[in-house]
């Protein structure tokens, strides 16, 4: 990246965005799912079909799918990890973008 003077005020603000979200050190890489369960108990509304409601997170990790089952209580925190994540991303896709658009001005 070039000298401070050098970077774009826009790209300035995605930095600091990006600065902000690092900082909070709580993101995760993933596609939140959610699935209709049964738990098995006779008694349970489940077996009469209002199936239960579990969130999941999967993710590919060296070419192979994986899953994990996210407690109830943790839904909210990891749906605002997934979505840092997302911003991260979105982040750093516009410093690329900038970068490829100036690479030949580059030494």
């Amino acid at each position: 990246m070039d000298h401070r003077n050098h970077i774009p005020n826009s790209l300035r603000s995605t930095f600091s965005q990006l600065h902000k979200l690092i900082e909070q050190k709580q993101f995760i890489r993933g596609s939140l799912v959610y699935l209709r369960n049964t738990c098995g108990k006779a008694n349970c509304k489940c077996a009469k079909g209002e199936r239960h409601i579990s969130l999941y997170i999967r993710q590919s990790k060296d070419g192979k799918p994986k899953t994990t089952l996210i407690p109830k209580a943790n839904w909210d925190k990891v749906k605002k990890m997934n979505k840092r994540y997302k911003e991260i991303q979105d982040l750093l896709e516009k410093v690329s973008v900038y970068e490829w658009e100036h690479i030949k001005d580059k030494d």
